[in-house]
C-alpha cells in the first residue's frame, strides 16, 4: 500500500524552517561577518592577527579553533587573510576574543534580556536564535515562523543595519526548492554541530584542571 502524500501543512513548516536556517546561516553569517570588519578593517586586519597569534593559538590548542579555521587566519602569506573566507563559528570566536567586547550580563551563550539592544546581546542573540531553530528539528508553524522572523530580522538589522532590512524580506518570499532547503538546514546542522564540537573540547579541559587541582590540594594536605 502505498504511503500518504505530506500534506501541504507539513511542507510549509518544513519550508519554514529552511527560512529561517537561510535566514541565520546567509544573512547571520554576513551580518557577523560585517560587525568584524566594522572593529578591525580589513586593511587591520593582518596586523590585528598578527598581535593576537599567542591568544589564538592558545584557542587552537584548545581546539577552540580547528587546524582549516587556522589555515585561514594565518595563509602563507599574511596579507591574504580575508574575513570573507571565515566560517560563522570562527567569526564568533574572533568577536568574542579580539574585539574587546564584554560579555552580557546574561553570558554569551543566554538569551539577553529585552532591554539590552547593545552589539555584544546581539552577538549572542544571533547563536541562541540558532540553537532555539535548530532545537525545532524540521518543522515550524507560521505562528513560530513570525514570531521568530521578526527577533532575528530585528536583531540583524541593529547588527548589519537599515541595508540588512531589503535582503532579509526579500528572502522572506523567494521561493525555495527542496535542494536548497537541504542545503540550508545542512549548514545550520553543521554549525550547531562545530559548536557542540568547541564546548565539549572546553568541558574536557575544565574537568582536567579541575583533577590536576585537586591532586595538587591532596598533595598539600599530607
Amino acid at each position: 500500500m502505498a504511503s500518504a502524500a505530506p500534506t501541504a501543512l507539513s511542507t510549509k513548516e518544513t519550508t519554514n524552517y529552511a527560512r529561517l536556517c537561510r535566514l541565520l546561516v546567509d544573512i547571520g553569517t554576513q551580518a557577523l561577518r560585517d560587525t568584524l570588519d566594522t572593529i578591525h578593517s580589513p586593511a587591520n586586519l593582518p596586523s590585528v592577527l598578527a598581535a593576537n597569534r599567542p591568544t589564538l593559538q592558545s584557542l587552537r590548542k584548545k581546539k577552540v579553533i580547528n587546524h582549516i579555521q587556522w589555515g585561514k587566519l594565518y595563509p602563507a602569506i599574511l596579507t591574504w587573510v580575508s574575513s570573507r573566507d571565515f566560517d560563522t563559528t570562527l567569526l564568533m570566536v574572533l568577536l568574542r576574543n579580539l574585539c574587546g567586547l564584554t560579555a552580557p550580563l546574561t553570558g554569551w551563550d543566554a538569551l539577553p534580556v529585552v532591554t539590552d539592544l547593545s552589539k555584544e546581546a546581539d552577538i549572542a542573540r544571533v547563536k541562541y536564535f540558532r540553537n532555539t531553530v535548530y532545537a525545532e528539528k524540521a518543522s515550524v508553524d507560521d505562528v513560530k515562523f513570525n514570531d521568530y522572523w521578526r527577533d532575528i530580522r530585528d536583531t540583524l538589522v541593529r547588527l548589519g543595519g537599515v541595508t540588512y532590512e531589503a535582503a532579509i524580506d526579500n528572502l522572506r518570499n523567494e521561493c525555495m526548492d527542496p535542494e536548497v532547503e537541504d542545503h540550508f538546514m545542512e549548514l545550520l546542522s553543521q554549525w550547531k554541530k562545530d559548536e557542540n564540537n568547541i564546548k565539549d573540547q572546553l568541558d574536557v579541559i575544565k574537568k582536567n584542571l579541575e583533577v590536576l587541582t585537586s591532586k595538587d590540594e591532596g598533595k598539600i594536605h599530607k
